[in-house]
């Protein structure tokens, strides 16, 4: 990648106030010495205890709690908006104009220019730098960085990409200043990063000068709890003022029973099952048809959510994003037709063991999920029941993502039941160019298809919405034939407080929660 810079002129600000110091906090909510502060119960803890925001998946903690921010925004409607930019145009199909703020301070003091910008996201394609981030350096495809004045840049790509200001707004597009030992994350965000550690805790303070104004608190901590039960106790005893995910089945008694201070908003999350394909049973189409039709998405919908946390899926995007979904699409469920295919195609159990076999071999696929959604342990249950039914035998156990992805890839195991934002960005192309393109970035379950990549670089080539939206609704309907990822259902994030918090808001993209407004109050 190229980087022009012509010289800038010097701008200096002071930081007034100091960050607060870390200290541990007593009571949640409490106001103290040290201020306002909330705790947070959160299904997913910090990589290390230095993540920088730009690499691997870090910057949707960084931006949730209000240390790193990005040039452009979603809002809650999910349209594009200015954030760290004042504005931004499309000048070619590989060239992009973007007008910075011009009151935005660091948390050094510093005063973000277009120079810092530059040299902030030219390190994910940095190879050995901690921002690196190959995953989206790839979605961005930038082949030149050219700064024009203090506050205005132009970007240019390899290729004409309609997703590229959308793929601005992703967390890991974080705009920082290179950190130092006093202070190893240096954002822009109402928060300043305090300490962090390794998957247990993300704590922060608030910055006064922050551009938005500043923030009512003066103190954050997220504290990861991955057993949602757990997290639920932890509000109960007042160890905690929200909790993110609150298990469906206790979200849908406070509902019932009334007076709790209850959130709900849906999302985009798609829970599905990621298959291998490439080799293994589920290389079979046959089979992989069977599995999708022997499960029964309103009854896990039902018992998994009990009826409050999601709305069965129809294909990989949900009927909220109407731009996107091709509500055309449908996944049947016919346990007797699933059990008829696979008799035809001479998958039957011939030693009556009630286990169907495969090229001579039972077929017992190995299925893993993770720990963190609430949701994701039953719907591992009741999928193995379901599967069952129609003979095929199902072992289960819940790892770690990533340990269960690479697994997948090194073919250990068969399926990974997981939740993903199908489009966290706004746009349709980042879920099917990251896990189903050839080469995607998470693409472990080894699917191929030419037909789909070709799909996927014309709809990113189309700038216009219409022209795209028959070019995804074809990507929908590719996948639902042939079933790399089994949809099961789309998720309505539950979160519940205390009664104190206030400025709370649930963003359908999931990837915005401290915000200046978010306090306790007494």
């Amino acid at each position: 990648m190229l980087i022009h810079s012509t010289p800038t002129s010097a701008r200096t600000r002071s930081l007034l106030g100091a960050g607060l110091a870390a200290a541990l906090v007593l009571s949640a909510g409490a106001v103290g010495a040290e201020g306002r502060e909330m705790i947070i119960a959160s299904p997913f803890g910090p990589a290390s205890d230095v993540p920088d925001p730009r690499a691997r998946q870090n910057g949707w903690l960084a931006n949730r709690a209000g240390v790193s921010e990005t040039l452009i925004g979603l809002d809650y409607e999910m349209n594009m908006i200015p954030r760290l930019a004042a504005a931004f145009e499309n000048v070619s199909e590989t060239e992009w104009r973007i007008t910075l703020r011009d009151d935005v301070l660091f948390h050094d003091g510093t005063p973000m220019t277009a120079d810092a910008v530059r040299d902030s996201l030219s390190k994910l394609s940095e190879e050995g730098h901690p921002g690196h981030n190959p995953r989206l350096a790839s979605l961005l495809g930038i082949s030149e960085i050219e700064v024009v004045d203090d506050l205005t840049l132009i970007f240019r790509t390899e290729t004409p990409n309609s997703a590229f200001l959308w793929s601005l707004t992703e967390p890991s597009a974080a705009v920082l200043r290179e950190g130092t030992e006093a202070m190893p994350i240096i954002g822009t965000g109402p928060f300043v990063f305090d300490m962090a550690e390794t998957d247990k805790t993300y704590q922060v303070t608030g910055f006064a000068d922050y551009w938005g104004g500043a923030p009512k608190l003066d103190r954050l901590v997220i504290d990861a709890i991955v057993d949602p039960s757990v997290a639920a106790l932890a509000l109960q005893a007042g160890d905690v003022d929200l909790v993110t995910n609150y298990p469906e089945p206790d979200f849908a008694a406070l509902k019932e029973e009334g007076g709790a201070q209850l959130f709900s908003t849906a999302t985009g999350r798609l829970f599905f099952i990621q298959a291998r394909v490439n080799d293994g049973p589920l290389a079979n189409d046959t089979l992989r048809e069977a599995v999708s039709l022997a499960l029964d998405r309103d009854t896990i919908v039902a018992a998994a959510l009990v009826g409050v946390g999601g709305q069965v899926a129809h294909g990989i995007f949900p009927d909220t994003m109407a731009s996107w979904a091709n509500t055309d699409l449908s996944l049947a469920y016919d346990p007797t037709a699933a059990m008829a295919m696979l008799d035809e195609a001479g998958i039957v159990d011939t030693d009556g063991n009630g286990i169907r076999e495969l090229d001579g071999e039972d077929i017992v696929l190995q299925m893993r999920s993770y720990e963190g959604r609430p949701a994701l342990r039953p719907t591992l249950e009741i999928s193995q029941a379901m599967l069952t039914q129609i003979g095929l035998g199902v072992e289960i156990a819940m790892g770690e993502w990533g340990a269960n992805n690479d697994a997948l890839q090194a073919g250990e195991i068969d399926m990974h039941l997981q939740a993903w934002g199908t489009a966290p960005q706004g746009d349709p192309d980042y879920f099917p160019s990251t896990l189903v393109a050839t080469g995607g970035s998470y693409n472990v379950g080894g699917y191929s298809n030419p037909a789909l990549d070709a799909l996927l670089e014309e709809g990113r080539s189309l700038f216009e919405t219409e022209a795209r939206q028959p070019i995804y609704a074809e990507v929908q309907a590719i996948l639902n034939d042939d079933l790399p990822l089994i949809p099961l259902f789309h998720k309505t994030q539950v979160s519940v407080g205390n009664g104190r918090v206030e400025g709370y808001r649930i963003h359908p993209a999931e990837t915005y929660l401290a915000t200046p407004d978010l306090t306790v109050v007494e």
